[in-house]
């Protein structure tokens, strides 16, 4: 039981620090943008990178900010069948999609290996920013783990799903 707590509480601290780097990513988003804006109408000199910079953080904020939308269950649920189906079919049901979803973040992964693969055999660069695509594959392919991995505990173990409502 003590090794079953110790991953359920790594995992945890894997989803509160993708949270972290989430919120960091949105955060340099709306700054850049907003200095963008600001410097473009008031100075007619807009942030050079601007463009390239708030793409790679959007990779970011999305793959680091699903993994706490998975762990507190706060992903889109159409419930039709819930009311036809006593509570012993809708656990089954659960699980059922909870491993299809790990499948589909897999499936996700895999593509996203070979895109990212193809953009550094290439050479592919930002434009602006002349910085390697394949980083930005990378962080996204990070954060996808991540969300793997917190799908698939939450397979495990349906019970562990939180519910605490963040401010």
């Amino acid at each position: 039981m003590s090794g079953e707590s110790g991953l359920l509480r790594a995992v945890q601290r894997l989803q509160k620090l993708q949270l972290w780097i989430a919120s960091l990513a949105l955060i340099a988003m709306m700054l850049t943008t907003s200095v963008d804006v600001t410097l473009r109408y008031l100075f007619n000199k807009p942030l050079g990178g601007a463009y390239d910079f708030v793409e790679a953080m959007l990779v970011v904020f999305v793959f680091n900010g699903m993994s706490s939308a998975f762990l507190r269950r706060g992903n889109i649920v159409i419930d039709v069948l819930d009311n036809v189906f006593g509570p012993r079919v809708k656990a089954v049901l659960i699980r059922f999609f909870d491993l299809v979803t790990v499948v589909v973040l897999c499936i996700m992964a895999w593509a996203m290996t070979r895109q990212g693969l193809q953009a550094f055999e290439y050479g592919d660069r930002k434009l602006e920013l002349d910085i390697p695509v394949w980083y930005i594959w990378a962080a996204g392919l990070t954060g996808l783990a991540g969300v793997v991995i917190c799908a698939f505990t939450l397979f495990l173990r349906p019970d562990i799903a939180t519910k605490e409502q963040h401010p």
